[in-house]
């Protein structure tokens, strides 16, 4: 492997890594919130790393990004404002923006994650140029705040693991708030993390959001380059329900998101259904 510069290894509290073969280190900097890295990899294209964290590889960051925001859109049949937390790197922006009329309010903390992208990612943030997305560099809780009664039609987190900055984003408070932004028929989606890996992180989310929404569900994809692979998210609805609204768009293109891969997803094997909750609805054979 004469093209391997080096090899970058995400590890995780000691108890698992990950590794990639590094062709080439293109960018790293410490910015006021995190450190930042980007690096050709052999086979995952190029990657952006946050805090030892890898968020995305050009080779899998399509089902990441269809994940966060096609089980939303397809089920939400008034869709004009969005506001997102996070997603500096444009994917999730450039999903959304795939739902006609749809607005979109970015609020991302970290500058440097905007200015990197559009550097060593530009066909994803691009999407941040767009005329329908107003881009902040903002603490997305204390943003959603402000949003508090403004009727959103849906609210999306695509931030990193929850810790440093991004700590508050699963607290119970912070659910309260996106539910007090969004609409009665409005949906939140986020990622909740590996059953693997964060079992009682998942149930603190899920016990959070059921304390601040009437519809919460767990749905779950697959995320390559995330240590664990099989990756969790949260559906959460005053009014909405993932399986009962769904209406596929016609026309759209996608590689991992489909109606069948919708409804598959909400099935939950028992080992994920144990990491939610009592009383959770969707803890059907723990």
């Amino acid at each position: 492997m004469s093209d391997v510069e080096d090899w970058y290894t995400e590890r995780l509290l000691g108890r698992a890594g990950y590794s990639l073969p590094v062709r080439k280190r293109l960018h790293k900097e410490r910015s006021a919130f995190q450190e930042i890295e980007v690096f050709d990899s052999l086979h995952h294209g190029r990657v952006l790393a946050l805090d030892g964290a890898i968020m995305l590889t050009e080779l899998d960051e399509f089902p990441y990004h269809e994940l966060l925001t096609h089980p939303a859109l397809w089920t939400l049949q008034k869709a004009e404002r969005a506001f997102l937390v996070g997603g500096g790197d444009g994917g999730t922006v450039g999903e959304l923006l795939r739902r006609d009329g749809l607005e979109i309010t970015v609020a991302e903390i970290d500058e440097r994650v905007v200015r990197v992208s559009q550097e060593y990612f530009p066909e994803l943030a691009k999407s941040l140029d767009d005329p329908r997305v107003t881009l902040s560099f903002a603490d997305g809780v204390a943003a959603l705040r402000e949003a508090e009664g403004s009727g959103l039609d849906l609210v999306v987190v695509d931030g990193t693991d929850p810790v440093g900055p991004a700590a508050g984003l699963i607290e119970s408070e912070f659910y309260e708030t996106v539910a007090a932004a969004l609409s009665p028929a409005g949906v939140f989606t986020a990622q909740t993390q590996s059953p693997f890996y964060h079992p009682e992180a998942i149930t603190k989310i899920y016990r959070g959001l059921g304390e601040a929404f009437a519809n919460v569900r767990m749905y779950w994809g697959v995320c390559p380059s995330y240590l664990g692979a099989f990756w969790t998210f949260a559906y959460a609805s005053q009014e909405r329900d993932p399986l009962r609204d769904l209406v596929p768009p016609t026309g759209l293109e996608t590689r991992y998101w489909t109606p069948e891969v919708h409804r598959a997803a909400f099935v939950l094997p028992p080992f994920v259904q144990a990491c939610l909750p009592e009383g959770h609805p969707q803890r059907t054979h723990v």
